[in-house]
C-alpha cells in the first residue's frame, strides 16, 4: 500500500475532488489548460476544439478512465493554426465521452478539423497533462481543413523563393475556405505581408510596385 502511494506520488497524478460543490464554468483555452493543468483540477472548464481523431484503445494507468467505459478523442487547441507544422504534429489528448452517452454519437460522427465548443470537467491530472471528462459538444461553424493548410504551406514554400505572385494566389485560395474569423485574421496579416514583400521586390528590379490588391474578409 505505502509503495502504490509513494508511485502515485512520483507520476505526479491528481484527482479532483468531487466532494467540493459545483463551480462556476471558467472558459479557458486548451493550450492554458495544457500549460497549467494543475490550475483547474477539479473545475468546469469551457474551451474550443479542433477534432482530430477518436481513439477506442489506450492505457488508463491508474486513473478512472478505462476504455471499456469511456472513448477518447484528440484535437487542437482552436487558438492554434494547424497550417504551422508544429500546431499540426501536437494534438491533445486525454478528453473523454462515455461510451453509450448522449455525446459518443456525434463524437463518431466528427469529422477531422470540425470545430466543438467543449464543456468539461478537469478530473485528474496525470504526467502533466489534464485528464478532462466531456460533458456537452457543441458543433461550431467555420475550421481550417486540409485544403486550406495545404494552399498556406505552397503559399509560404512560393514566398520562400521569391514567387510572391504564385504565393498570393495560393493565399487567395486558402482564404477562400470559411475560415473562423480568428484563422481569417491571421491568414490575411499573412497576405498583407507577402503584398509589402511583394513590392519591395519590384522596386529593388527598377520596376513600379503593383497596386495593392483590396483585402477584405469575406
Amino acid at each position: 500500500m505505502i509503495a502504490l502511494l509513494l508511485m502515485l506520488a512520483a507520476l505526479g497524478t491528481q484527482r479532483g475532488d468531487a466532494s467540493h460543490p459545483a463551480q462556476p464554468e471558467i472558459e479557458v483555452t486548451l493550450g492554458e489548460l495544457r500549460t497549467h493543468p494543475g490550475l483547474h483540477l477539479g473545475q468546469d472548464v469551457r474551451f474550443t476544439l479542433q477534432f482530430r481523431a477518436r481513439v477506442e484503445d489506450w492505457n488508463p494507468y491508474l486513473s478512472r478512465f478505462e476504455p471499456g467505459r469511456w472513448l477518447a478523442l484528440e484535437g487542437w487547441p482552436d487558438e492554434g493554426f494547424t497550417w504551422d507544422r508544429a500546431v499540426f504534429e501536437s494534438p491533445v489528448g486525454k478528453l473523454f465521452v462515455r461510451r453509450g452517452g448522449g455525446f459518443e454519437p456525434l463524437v463518431r460522427r466528427a469529422r477531422a478539423h470540425q470545430r466543438f465548443e467543449v464543456h468539461g470537467r478537469v478530473r485528474e491530472v496525470f504526467l502533466g497533462e489534464p485528464w478532462i471528462e466531456v460533458v456537452e459538444l457543441v458543433p461550431l461553424e467555420g475550421e481550417i481543413g486540409d485544403g486550406t493548410i495545404l494552399h498556406v504551406s505552397r503559399a509560404r514554400a512560393a514566398a520562400s523563393e521569391g514567387q510572391f505572385e504564385l504565393a498570393l494566389d495560393q493565399y487567395e485560395r486558402a482564404r477562400a475556405a470559411p475560415l473562423p474569423p480568428h484563422a481569417l485574421k491571421a491568414l490575411l496579416e499573412e497576405i498583407r505581408a507577402t503584398e509589402k514583400a511583394a513590392a519591395r521586390k519590384q522596386e529593388s528590379e527598377g520596376q513600379a510596385p503593383a497596386g495593392a490588391r483590396p483585402i477584405e474578409p469575406r
